[in-house]
């Protein structure tokens, strides 16, 4: 398939995908699920639709062959793991590997893909589910950020961060010991997780001025002695040091998302005055503005860290929560409708935009091709 028609194809699926969500409608906490010891019509729908959108994006992501910018790596990865090579992933992508390989008696990473992709959309749609204010946008706002073909890239991370995403509940729900638990399964995968032990946690706190003044005279210290933070950094992930991740660099698409996500929070706490913080969902919603403002500062000042992008996303994926949350909110029907209408016209030229770059070195998302058509593997000896 060449890169116009995968273009369609990724519209397309992102198209049909999005129409399903729309049709999905939650229940509240009072509607009940069963009658009569059979689900309602509503929850059966919801089930269908849900269970559709997981389908065709499982399947997307489970045929694909080559695609993103470090399959074939991924593929040697695996290889090295199952042989007991020197590698620098995690023990449980590892031991993963072992077991996928036993049990299909080869070396099938596809069935490794497939695994990751199943569980990193599962997880997705769990967060959604039971966590956005609505569904349909956080859905379309996952689907137009990228953030769904991304993971096809870099498949630990994007597990890892999956799970990071269904934490956020137990951490706002004070369940520091569920919200432990999931963060360290998923640094068995990607140990870059970690950090958001702390972060989440410090998000939780209503932060005072000097608070936010401080941390940001204490990035600016840090970017000013940048060459002792990277030596630090390096400890941590010395597999970076002597390689291109080091050049380092600001990412203005990012950042100029979270800015739009920023002005849009201190838009509506404006907008809704004082009386925002007597409701019971501004708990989550300062927690979600804390986080965005701890990715501008990640995105910005600690731009020379490796691979610092993973990071912000850490931080900055709780847009896909807020966004909704602050639209289901406004009050004023006429002002919510234009506020949806001016997000979705800017999710969709994002869209666009992520769409017809997706070709470039490092991200290598075009042209999409399958195994299903392919004859060529990569093997190792």
């Amino acid at each position: 398939m060449g890169r116009f028609g995968s273009v369609l194809l990724y519209a397309f699926i992102a198209a049909v995908t999005c129409v399903m969500a729309s049709r999905v409608q939650l229940p509240s906490l009072e509607e009940a699920l069963w009658n009569g010891g059979e689900r309602t019509r509503k929850s059966f729908q919801n089930r269908l639709y849900i269970t559709g959108i997981f389908v065709i994006l499982f399947f997307m992501a489970a045929i694909r062959f080559d695609i993103g910018n470090d399959y074939r790596q991924y593929t040697q990865t695996a290889h090295e793991a199952n042989v007991g090579g020197y590698v620098v992933t995690e023990a449980g992508f590892n031991w993963l590997v072992r077991v996928l390989y036993w049990l299909a008696g080869g070396e099938y990473y596809e069935l490794v893909f497939a695994v990751f992709a199943f569980v990193t959309i599962l997880f997705f749609l769990k967060a959604f589910v039971r966590q956005s204010a609505d569904f349909s946008q956080t859905f379309f706002l996952f689907m137009t950020f990228g953030l769904y073909f991304q993971t096809f890239n870099t498949v630990r991370y994007y597990l890892a961060l999956a799970i990071a995403l269904y934490s956020m509940k137990y951490v706002l729900d004070r369940d520091y010991i569920s919200f432990a638990f999931w963060i360290l399964a998923a640094a068995l995968f990607h140990k870059s997780v970690l950090l958001v032990l702390p972060v989440y946690w410090i998000c939780t706190f209503a932060w005072k001025r000097w608070h936010i003044l401080a941390g940001l005279l204490a990035s600016a210290a840090c970017f000013l002695g940048k060459g002792f933070i990277l030596k630090l950094a390096l400890v941590l992930y010395p597999s970076y040091k002597n390689t291109v991740y080091l050049e380092g660099g600001v990412s203005w698409g990012s950042v100029l998302r979270i800015l739009a996500v920023l002005g849009l929070y201190l838009w509506f706490v404006i907008y809704t005055g004082g009386a925002i913080r007597e409701k019971d969902w501004y708990r989550e919603l300062r927690f979600y503005g804390q986080l965005n403002l701890l990715a501008f500062v990640a995105s910005t000042f600690y731009s020379f860290l490796p691979v610092v992008t993973r990071i912000a996303y850490y931080l900055g994926v709780s847009q896909l929560f807020m966004i909704p949350l602050i639209i289901k909110n406004i009050e004023d029907s006429r002002v919510r409708k234009r506020v949806t209408g001016v997000v979705f016209g800017v999710c969709v030229i994002h869209f666009l935009v992520f769409l017809l770059q997706a070709h470039r070195d490092g991200v290598g998302l075009l042209p999409y091709k399958s195994w299903l058509f392919e004859s060529q593997r990569y093997t190792y000896k």
